[in-house]
């Protein structure tokens, strides 16, 4: 297969973050990086905006604080598209339960929602967001990525 890439506007990578629920929070843990699958929601827009996350407080998540990322692809290779958005930032507790600034956080409805009641931000300071279509061929299948970050 060949691969076409496309590097995608802010607004555009912000709007399939908008249509997905699920992704890979990536942290530090013991000097190493490591993705977790979570299930999260979008506050606010542009460089106000704020990944959601509502967590166990003695998960990996919810014992985390600092530089972080959010990475949500979709894989649709029988439709030939595909699509990658990253976001980079800082992960926070929020103290006041699900308020954030007088406003109230909206659930991102964990899968295993038993014990999750600390909500997380994630900060986002800057994006990037990458759009693919894909042909057959007859040398295989690989994937170069390109990114466009604000």
């Amino acid at each position: 297969m060949n691969t076409d890439r496309y590097a995608l506007s802010t607004w555009e990578s912000f709007e399939l973050l908008r249509s997905a629920s699920i992704g890979r929070l990536c942290v530090i843990e013991q000097a190493y990086p490591i993705a977790v699958p979570v299930n999260f929601r979008i506050v606010g827009s542009g460089h106000d905006s704020r990944i959601v996350v509502r967590t166990a407080p003695n998960s990996l998540i919810g014992r985390y604080q600092g530089l972080a990322s959010l990475e949500v692809d979709d894989l649709k290779l029988t439709d030939g598209t595909a699509w990658s958005v990253i976001v980079r930032g800082t992960l926070s507790k929020v103290h006041e339960g699900n308020v954030l600034a007088g406003t109230v956080l909206p659930d991102p409805k964990p899968l295993v929602s038993e014990g999750r009641h600390l909500w997380v931000t994630l900060e986002t300071s800057s994006i990037s967001g990458r759009r693919f279509t894909v042909r057959r061929s007859d040398d295989g299948f690989s994937v170069d990525w390109q990114s466009a970050v604000r």
